[in-house]
């Protein structure tokens, strides 16, 4: 490949690129709009309460007022402790997470994982083991397998050959040629330093002279026959240094791409890859990709000299075997080369499908020699290498074999409503037949066609809407209407793409409001990887350039490890509601309290570090502790949540605002009046009684009477602060209750139980922070507090039932009418 080439298609990927703008993260969308709220509710709230309170005060004592009134009333709205609660549970996910193997590049993307609708996988290496092995042959128009029920083509030695080659039919040492030599693996030796033996195609030259025996002992048995092996004569002879023998391959590392280390051992183990390498010197090369796909080497004969400076050469491709045929003339054959006639081709078609409809990745080779001058430079531009008329040789059939785990994953998948598209490089009928053994798709033998673009589609039980297998040449034809019938399918399989593909797959799919998580490994993949809502890169095999495109990288390319992030997903952004519904039931009982004092008269019942102490110290744990809850028994069998829906929704907002927040208030606000009644003072007396700020605040001058009874100003302050510790204990208890309430969001509490330890702790944490608060001396000076009565413990007790009969009855309606327009009221 030239260098204007290289540097023409580096410069479109990184077009592609660049030009994917970076989108905010749902997450950074749902909390600045949360912030946005917030915000405008606490300036609203506030400079309510502010004016009500200098209307009442006559406009005296404004500094006061605005202390007191507005700015404890925006520290009660704004949650301080949100921010610290959800860093730490996006920590605690992204550990969680690197233990599954997934590597989180950004914290916040595993929320809109959690979201998403539709999974692009590759094939090799996350749906399938990416172990890869030959398994059979097909040349001379026979198939040479173990397959008893098929007819095989037994290998022939002849023990009187001095040379290696000679031993087997032609065309199976073209073949063996192909796979050796247009072939990037490398076998790593094991000497002090180790040497390639795949050197740079300049410097492939002979340097020792090919063995004329060999040791055949390690052939398999899944190579050869059987009574091959035994008709086989094994040499004790040693080979030279450094040369690769048969038996020496096991010992051997084989680094490369997966399909050419499973080449290169097959072929190995029938020929010395050294020897084979050596005689042919590889003088021009051009590398497969996904568009051309096919690897071409043209190599000089180091076995035929030059004459008149004329050398021979041989031209090698391996690669798609109906991309290859189209560039051939001719078949190779053991009596010779035969016509491509129409005869052939159907046998070559019914071969092809034969190893696609088993699952198996095809390979073909193809071959043509001739001469040239000696100094010939061969480039692309030029094109100065043959390119038609070649001899096709034959095919490989390679095996791959799915994950253990991926049909159980795909199992979850479709369970969760998720949508699994299969996105491969292989042949429909490969990927296909790759695709019903791990369950993505049906076991319908008959495949038809529908649709203007000849869609390929699955039948199951006579539905054929359901699955579809599609050529990637057949995607930039389809019309919006093509796209929408195609993408509302279960599973798609699209087959024979090219990154070009893949990216527009990414972009139909988003056009129609689906959230996309698209796994890719190569530099191509990077412009799709950018575009997708959650780009997935293969930690494993994966380049750079993917890698750095990426949001996730799966450490173990593994797609059983993508549906389990798509779990912590659905669970971070379960526990985050659980969360907020948490932290903004308290707003209600701290905010009350002000409310009564400024436009009610009512005395103190709640001090502005009392306040501070709940959101910034009380609340902090069990909060936190929501982020180990596990995750309900059915969040892997419901539909992912829709592209709109909102992690601060209304529904949450009504729960913690307009029941569960006024119900705690109301406990608190009795707790406080038995207080007052402890001392036989009536509601009636309190009101508006601290409105003049004379009574019941430091620096009181005058006596509180009420029913008879005199409290002097030390007195007033003693009752104050027993109030205003009532009123804490409440609040604090009734969210230790509500903590429990808040662990499951459709299942009950009796059903799921207490699963986590963490929420216990912060439990006593928090029970012991408010004994700390309201009984330690000293502390309650601070905080304003004084020990109180002992009955005020109770009221969070019926706060408690009601909490429990309410969320109960909410969960049970969900669980059993979710579609009902009720339970879209109340269901967050």
């Amino acid at each position: 490949m030239s260098t204007d080439s290289l540097l023409q298609i580096i410069g479109q990927i990184a077009k592609l690129t660049t030009h994917q703008k970076q989108k905010p993260s749902s997450l950074d969308v749902e909390m600045s709009r949360f912030v946005r709220f917030i915000t405008i509710l606490a300036l609203v709230m506030a400079t309510i309460v502010f004016l009500i309170g200098a209307a009442v005060s006559k406009f005296q004592n404004i500094l006061h007022t605005f202390i007191n009134g507005f700015l404890v009333v925006i520290v009660a709205n704004v949650p301080q402790g949100l921010p610290a609660t959800l860093t730490s549970q996006l920590t605690i996910i992204a550990r969680r997470m690197a233990k599954k193997n997934v590597f989180l590049k950004k914290l916040d993307v595993i929320e809109a994982f959690g979201a998403a609708t539709i999974i692009a996988s590759d094939k090799t290496g996350t749906l399938t083991k990416n172990i890869m092995t030959v398994t059979d042959l097909w040349y001379n128009m026979q198939y040479m397998s173990g397959r008893p029920d098929i007819k095989q083509k037994t290998l022939r030695a002849k023990k009187e050959s001095r040379h290696i080659l000679d031993m087997y039919e032609s065309p199976l040492p073209e073949i063996l040629a192909v796979m050796t030599v247009c072939n990037k693996a490398q076998i790593e030796h094991k000497t002090v330093v180790q040497k390639s033996v795949h050197r740079a195609a300049n410097a492939r030259r002979a340097s020792n002279v090919p063995p004329s025996r060999f040791r055949l002992s390690s052939v398999s048995e899944a190579t050869l026959d059987p009574g091959l092996a035994r008709q086989v004569s094994v040499s004790q002879s040693k080979p030279p240094p450094q040369q690769t023998t048969l038996t020496e391959l096991k010992h051997k590392n084989i680094s490369g791409n997966p399909s050419e280390v499973a080449m290169l051992r097959y072929a190995a183990q029938m020929v010395p890859a050294d020897m084979m390498r050596n005689r042919y010197e590889v003088v021009f090369e051009i590398p497969f990709n996904s568009i051309r796909k096919w690897h071409l080497v043209v190599a000089r004969d180091t076995e035929h000299y030059e004459s008149d400076g004329i050398a021979s050469y041989t031209l090698m491709m391996k690669g798609a075997p109906e991309v290859l045929i189209e560039k051939c003339s001719t078949l190779a054959c053991d009596t010779g080369h035969k016509e491509l006639d129409e005869e052939i081709k159907m046998e070559f078609q019914d071969a092809y499908l034969h190893f696609g409809n088993e699952g198996r990745r095809v390979i073909g080779f193809a071959m043509k020699q001739f001469k040239a001058p000696a100094d010939t430079r061969f480039t692309m531009d030029e094109g100065n290498y043959p390119q038609t008329d070649l001899t096709f040789l034959g095919m490989a059939a390679i095996m791959d074999p799915p994950r253990d785990d991926t049909a159980k994953a795909i199992s979850e998948c479709k369970g969760a409503g998720i949508k699994v598209f299969m996105v491969t490089g292989d042949h429909p009928t490969t990927a296909a037949a790759i695709a019903r053994q791990i369950g993505l798709i049906g076991h319908a033998e008959t495949v038809q066609r529908q649709g203007r673009q000849q869609i390929s589609v699955n039948v199951i039980e006579d539905d054929e809407s359901e699955y579809a297998v599609i050529h990637g040449e057949k995607l930039p034809a389809l019309t919006p209407k093509d796209w929408d019938e195609l993408l509302q399918k279960q599973a798609v399989v699209f087959a024979r793409t090219t990154p070009e593909h893949k990216l527009l797959i990414v972009e139909e799919c988003q056009r129609r409001g689906e959230i996309v998580a698209v796994t890719g490994d190569g530099v191509n993949d990077a412009p799709a990887l950018k575009r997708a809502d959650i780009g997935v890169a293969m930690g494993g095999v994966g380049s750079d350039v993917a890698k750095q495109a990426a949001d996730i990288i799966l450490m173990d390319d593994n797609f059983a490890s993508i549906v389990g992030g798509i779990q912590e997903g659905r669970l971070l952004y379960d526990n985050l509601k659980k969360t907020i519904a948490y932290t903004l039931t308290h707003f209600v009982p701290e905010v009350v309290p002000i409310i009564l004092n400024f436009a009610l008269g009512f005395p103190p019942g709640f001090t502005s570090l009392q306040i501070l102490s709940v959101d910034l110290a009380s609340e902090i744990a069990p909060a936190i502790s929501l982020a180990y809850e596990s995750s309900e028994r059915d969040i892997m069998k419901k539909p992912p949540r829709k592209h709109n829906a909102r992690l601060v929704s209304k529904s949450l907002l009504a729960y913690s605002y307009l029941i569960i927040g006024p119900v705690i208030a109301l406990g608190c606000f009795f707790s406080y009046l038995s207080v007052y009644w402890y001392y036989g003072i009536s509601i009636r007396d309190l009101a508006f009684s601290a409105g003049d700020g004379e009574r019941w605040v430091h620096g009181a001058t005058h006596n509180f009477t009420s029913n008879g009874i005199t409290f002097t100003p030390a007195e007033q302050l003693v009752i104050v602060g027993q109030g205003c510790a009532a009123w804490h204990i409440t609040t604090v208890m009734s969210q230790v209750l509500h903590l429990h309430m808040c662990t499951t969001r459709r299942i009950s509490i009796f059903r799921h139980g207490i699963t986590n330890l963490v929420g216990v702790f912060a439990i006593i944490i928090e029970v012991l922070l408010i004994n700390f608060f309201v009984y330690t001396p000293g502390v309650q000076f601070i905080m304003g507090a004084n020990t109180p009565p002992g009955h005020v413990w109770y009221f969070c007790i019926g706060v408690g039932i009601f909490m429990w009969v309410y969320n109960e009855g909410r969960k049970y309606c969900i669980r059993h009418s979710p579609h009902s327009a009720f339970v879209k009221m109340i269901k967050w």
